[in-house]
C-alpha cells in the first residue's frame, strides 16, 4: 500500500473540500479503493499506484479549475473526474442559453420561457417593452442582455475637447 500526501496551497480548503469536507466525501464516492483524509489543508490518500497517480491528477484538475474560475461546484467535480481528456474540462459548459459569463464562472442565462422570448425579441427588434410581475426577470434579463452588447461591440472612445 502506497501513500500520497497532497497540500493544498494559496486556496483556502473550505473551498476545495467543501463544509464539512462535503465535496471532499463526494470526491470519494470516485475513489471507493483509496482510503481519503484532510486534515487542515493537507489531504492524504492510501492505496495502490495507479489509483493514487489518477486521483494526483484529477485532484490537480479540480485546484487548476479553481484557480480559473475562483468557483468549483460538485457538478464541476463530477465533470473533472469523469472526464478522461483535459481539453474537456478545460472549456467551461457552453449552451444556446448562455448570455455570458459572470463572476466566478458563473453561467447567466435565460432560466425560463418568458426570459427566452425576452432574449429571441431582443435579437430581432430594437425595441422590447418586458412587463410582468415582481421576481419574473425582467431587469436581470435585460442587464444581462446590454452586458452582453457591451462585450460583444467594440466599444469607442470618445474625447470631447473645448476650443481654445
Amino acid at each position: 500500500m502506497s501513500e500520497l500526501e497532497f497540500e493544498i496551497e494559496d486556496i483556502n480548503p473550505v473551498e476545495i473540500l467543501g463544509v464539512n469536507n462535503t465535496k471532499l466525501n463526494f470526491i470519494k464516492k470516485f475513489f471507493p479503493k483509496l482510503k481519503i483524509i484532510s486534515r487542515g489543508s493537507v489531504i492524504k490518500a492510501f492505496g495502490n499506484e495507479k489509483e493514487l497517480t489518477l486521483f494526483d491528477e484529477k485532484l490537480k484538475q479540480i485546484i487548476d479549475h479553481y484557480n480559473q474560475f475562483n468557483h468549483i461546484t460538485e457538478s464541476n467535480i463530477e465533470r473533472i473526474l469523469e472526464s478522461d481528456a483535459e481539453r474537456e474540462i478545460a472549456a467551461p459548459v457552453i449552451s444556446d442559453d448562455v448570455l455570458l459569463h459572470g463572476q466566478n464562472g458563473l453561467l447567466i442565462k435565460a432560466k425560463t420561457a418568458n426570459q427566452r422570448l425576452l432574449v429571441e425579441s431582443s435579437e430581432l427588434n430594437d425595441l422590447v417593452f418586458a412587463i410582468g410581475p415582481a421576481g419574473s426577470g425582467k431587469t436581470y434579463t435585460a442587464v444581462a442582455l446590454a452586458v452582453r452588447a457591451l462585450k460583444q461591440k467594440e466599444v469607442k472612445r470618445i474625447v470631447l475637447t473645448r476650443p481654445a
